[in-house]
């Protein structure tokens, strides 16, 4: 008998204390990048007209909670399709930046899991109208730490790794090209999680040849912490 993904959570609550959504919710007029598609959510469908109720959800690639493939900025680099549906899953700490505006390499901790997720507290923003212009962002140098210490996936909660406006991805280079995964637009119940280790599940959409997808994120906590 199959089980779905709510009964297997159901079960991971019970034995791990707490699950905590760390997706923001997909709607029109939801914020995005201003060079990207805006998002659009529509009622295609209505039950008194048609009998039945359908959504017509027009993405980019990189709308709301997303990933970013290493085929977002990187020749020949791996899409979403390709990669294991687990790739950007693991175990996390949660590293607490607010009040930096470029996040720097000092604040990262020494001893490293698999997915490190950066807490700005930008994400306390997110609302329907929101401009992404002006948030905190990585450093080309906490980058490289992240890198060196072998981190396999970088998730933050604001809208890019990147600087607003870079002329240059230089971070999503610097990450992407060594195939370290990107999670963006985290959302503020990261917050929650400050300090803590946590597992992290990430399932984006498995786009043909796709650069980036959305995608829903979950921290499964642990329930001794």
């Amino acid at each position: 008998m199959g089980v779905c993904l709510h009964d297997l959570l159901k079960r991971f609550s019970c034995l791990l204390g707490e699950v905590v959504d760390l997706t923001n919710p997909v709607e029109d007029g939801m914020p995005y990048y201003p060079s990207d598609p805006r998002p659009v959510v529509m009622q295609w469908r209505g039950l008194e007209r048609d009998g039945v109720n359908l959504k017509l959800l027009l993405l980019g690639s990189h709308s709301g909670t997303h990933v970013d493939a290493p085929a977002h900025f990187v020749e020949g680099g791996a899409t979403v399709d390709v990669l294991d549906p687990m790739a950007f899953s693991g175990e996390a700490i949660v590293v607490d930046a607010r009040g930096y505006r470029e996040v720097p390499p000092e604040i990262i901790p020494l001893d490293l899991p698999r997915v490190v997720l950066i807490y700005t507290g930008v994400s306390t923003a997110w609302r329907r109208g929101w401009v992404t212009y002006d948030y905190p962002y990585l450093s080309r140098e906490a980058a490289k730490l992240l890198v060196e210490r072998g981190v396999k996936v970088v998730g933050i909660d604001s809208p890019s790794v990147d600087a607003p406006g870079a002329e240059e991805p230089v971070v999503h280079r610097i990450l992407l090209s060594r195939n370290v995964l990107i999670v963006e637009n985290l959302s503020q119940n990261l917050g929650k999680l400050v300090g803590r280790r946590v597992w992290f599940l990430c399932l984006p959409l498995p786009i043909r040849d796709g650069d980036g997808a959305p995608a829903r994120a979950l921290a499964l906590v642990p329930r001794e912490q």
